[in-house]
């Protein structure tokens, strides 16, 4: 399956959806195909994919047991011991469920898709398994611009996150701290560049 970025976009969401439209015309599909969703920072062997591959029809397989639960109260993803939802770096499942997922929601073209797709596929009633493997991963550099769609703290998707999951007793709190969060953001992204100038200004100074 040949994914043009270019035209396609260069996110998640739009990756993700690409490749279920493309299984959806493959007529050779079984019950013992399976999908395997995955960051492109996970670091994997043979041993990962061979006990991805035992996934049982109607089941989610995630291989790295954190961020499973939703605190609202903090508006943090967290590792306990309730399965609220599951992170999209690294999941299986049989290749006919994910065709019947529906997909990722298309309001959210990169971060928080993932655990919009896991609370949509739990209320759809799929058993999510956990095996609390060790983590391998590399650390891309985190993205600092608030409006990208790249960013984690996007307040726009945040907004749609909480408007369809999130409208509990701490939903009109967890709005505050995601707008003021951005103002705060702004604010000191702000001060950097006026220190950063300063510095500058004095360095010339004393050339």
């Amino acid at each position: 399956m040949k994914y043009n970025r270019k035209e396609m976009g260069d996110y998640w969401t739009h990756a993700c959806n690409f490749f279920l439209k493309q299984l959806k015309t493959y007529r050779g599909i079984t019950n013992d195909d399976v999908v395997c969703i995955m960051n492109n920072d996970i670091r994997f062997g043979w041993d990962l994919m061979a006990a991805g591959n035992k996934v049982k029809e109607n089941e989610i397989l995630i291989p790295f047991g954190s961020d499973i639960q939703i605190d609202w109260k903090t508006k943090k993803m967290i590792k306990g011991n309730r399965i609220d939802t599951f992170p999209g770096r690294t999941f299986f499942m049989k290749a006919t469920d994910f065709i019947n997922s529906g997909g990722f929601s298309k309001l959210l073209p990169h971060y928080l898709s993932d655990y919009d797709f896991g609370i949509r596929m739990i209320k759809k009633g799929m058993r999510v398994v956990v095996m609390n493997q060790p983590i391998r991963h590399i650390d891309h550099p985190k993205n600092n611009n608030p409006w990208s769609i790249r960013s984690t703290n996007n307040p726009v998707f945040w907004t749609i996150f909480l408007l369809k999951h999130g409208r509990n007793r701490y939903f009109f709190l967890n709005l505050l701290k995601v707008w003021a969060g951005l103002i705060l953001k702004i604010n000191q992204n702000e001060q950097i560049k006026k220190e950063s100038s300063k510095s500058n200004q004095d360095s010339k100074k004393r050339t």
